[in-house]
């Protein structure tokens, strides 16, 4: 049981609704908070900043810079994140495999 918790607590920010999103807009480069939340469109700030900070604390995501020394902080992939983007992938191809069984 204890493997479970374990497992559900580390599973639990990539199952967000906005985890996988969040990651395949960062992968091709790091992008500022304000970028980052135009580019992901009806997010708001208050779960951007949550799931942002769910990602780091399980080390998918790296923050680099402080936002309260007037400088932007930037967001990206850690080696860890980027590892999980072929999974994405394969999601993404076996959701448009299934496209038609999944709608019904």
């Amino acid at each position: 049981m204890e493997n479970e918790t374990c497992l559900r607590k580390l599973a639990l920010p990539l199952l967000g609704k906005w985890s996988v999103f969040i990651l395949l807009t960062l992968e091709k480069e790091e992008m500022y908070f304000a970028q980052l939340e135009r580019a992901l469109g009806s997010i708001s700030r208050k779960v951007l900043t949550q799931s942002l900070n769910e990602l780091i604390e399980i080390n998918v995501l790296y923050k680099r810079g402080e936002s309260s020394t007037g400088h932007k902080t930037f967001y990206g992939l850690t080696p860890l994140g980027q590892s999980l983007l072929p999974l994405i992938y394969q999601i993404k191809d076996w959701i448009r495999e299934h496209k038609y069984e999944l709608e019904r």
